[in-house]
């Protein structure tokens, strides 16, 4: 069975529907693995995952509260500083989004409040556990024998048609059609060219001419040529007998056109870059494009990710807050670059001294801001 026919959705009767993802092939070598194990053994999929996980799970993330068009950065609240004490906020934002990318949602329960009833702690759960439904227009989520309301359930929901209360991943749109997903064709190729190393001997045709040779002696012959050839040894054969190699060409066999076409298709699927899976677009590298695909990783492949979990986490704080994930670091230029911007924003007049040092994550410095400094066209100016 192809890997794709495996992912099904079954809905459970009653006037609410749980939606589960599962495997349903238990003959399949996978089926006792969690189902995106398979997929990151691609290492083009591993690579995209965990370069877009920790991207996400290394940010800092801040609150801010709006009042009469004023915006306040608020200091960092507990839930965003580390949401699953005691683990990391990296290792929870990337295992959320691994979960995310894969299977379309990112679920926890909220497991702890302050006394105005803000969550301040999550604890994870594998998305592939959960049931949710809508039962007389609320929404209710099914976690083991438990249920719980949509207001204790932290819930990133990845693209999905209207309607649809689960997110739809990357397994579920790729390991699609049979197995015939870009994915799924993946992993078919890796497949085959890693028979070919395993075998490591040219398809070939072994002649004996002696017509009284058995079944079994030609067994015996054919296993006997297949190790010396695997371990690299010296083969022998008697005057009878000779080995005839059908062509084979190693580039061909091991599928090393189709392979580099795949890692196209990945990066289409989730978005990145060509060159971030070890791909070539066809263009030549220089900095300019490096730095410019280095940008557009930034804003085009993490925008929308880093937009549904600003919401989420959004809504999990009383109204007027809201949660952004800080880009600075991600953005910012090299050394260069930014002390000529501070420079200029400085001698305009719209960027203090110590605002630029501020930046710069440089300690303050008494009264900097009073002292003269040079302004444009080489003119001293003031404060």
């Amino acid at each position: 069975m192809g890997i794709g026919r495996m992912f099904t959705r079954s809905v459970s009767t009653g006037p609410t529907q749980y939606f589960y993802p599962h495997l349903t092939d238990a003959s399949s070598p996978w089926s006792y693995h969690h189902p995106y194990h398979g997929a990151m053994s691609i290492p083009a999929v591993h690579r995209a995952v965990t370069l877009l996980a920790d991207l996400v799970g290394s940010l800092p993330w801040q609150a801010f509260r709006e009042r009469a068009g004023v915006v306040e950065k608020l200091p960092t609240p507990s839930l965003l500083e580390q949401p699953a004490p005691p683990e990391t906020r990296i290792n929870t934002l990337s295992s959320w989004v691994l979960d995310y990318l894969l299977e379309g949602n990112a679920i926890g329960i909220i497991a702890e409040r302050d006394r105005q009833g803000v969550p301040t702690a999550i604890t994870p759960v594998p998305c592939h556990y959960v049931g949710v439904g809508n039962d007389d227009g609320f929404i209710r989520y099914r976690i083991g024998n438990d249920e719980y309301g949509q207001d204790d359930i932290f819930h990133v929901k990845g693209w999905a048609p209207p309607g649809c209360l689960r997110g739809f991943g990357v397994l579920e749109h790729h390991f699609c059609h049979g197995g015939d997903g870009a994915i799924g064709l993946a992993h078919e190729l890796q497949r085959q060219a890693r028979n070919v190393v395993k075998a490591g001997v040219p398809t070939g045709i072994i002649n004996v001419s002696n017509p009284d040779a058995t079944k079994e002696q030609l067994e015996a012959l054919k296993a006997g040529w297949l190790q010396s050839q695997r371990d690299r040894t010296v083969a022998v054969l008697n005057a009878s007998t000779e080995f005839q190699p059908l062509s084979w060409n190693p580039t061909e066999t091991q599928l090393l056109e189709a392979r580099k076409f795949s890692l196209l298709e990945i990066a289409n699927i989730f978005g990145i870059p060509p060159r971030f899976v070890g791909a070539s677009n066809g263009d030549s590298l220089t900095y300019a494009t490096s730095e410019t695909e280095s940008m557009d990783l930034i804003k085009f492949s993490l925008g929308g990710h880093l937009a549904r979990f600003e919401q989420a986490f959004t809504m999990l704080f009383p109204r007027g807050t809201f949660v952004r994930a800080n880009l600075d670091a991600l953005l910012r230029p090299d050394t260069k670059s930014r002390y000529e911007a501070h420079a200029q924003g400085i001698d305009a007049g719209f960027l203090l001294p110590s605002e630029a040092r501020k930046i710069e994550d440089l300690p303050p410095v008494p009264g900097i801001d009073d002292r003269p400094r040079g302004g444009v066209n080489g003119q001293q100016a003031t404060n």
